[in-house]
């Protein structure tokens, strides 16, 4: 997948890549405004993050033992 086809993350499920909250989980709320760049919030936390996306978040994928769930 290039930049180019990077699937939109806005409302959905993300695993912080880089910052204070690297390897936590999170919620896109977004894009922030600023070029390339989404507003993220860490799961726990209160904080709005500005992160750009497919560097330093990702969509996480939740690949339950569940048919359907996902």
């Amino acid at each position: 997948m290039t930049k180019d086809t990077l699937p939109d993350p806005t409302n959905k499920s993300v695993i912080i890549l880089k910052g204070e909250f690297a390897g936590q989980e999170g919620y896109c709320l977004g894009p922030s405004g600023q070029a390339g760049q989404f507003a993220v919030t860490p799961t726990s936390s209160n904080q709005i993050l500005t992160l750009r996306f497919d560097e330093e978040f990702g969509i996480l994928i939740n690949k339950g033992q569940q048919s359907g769930r996902n």
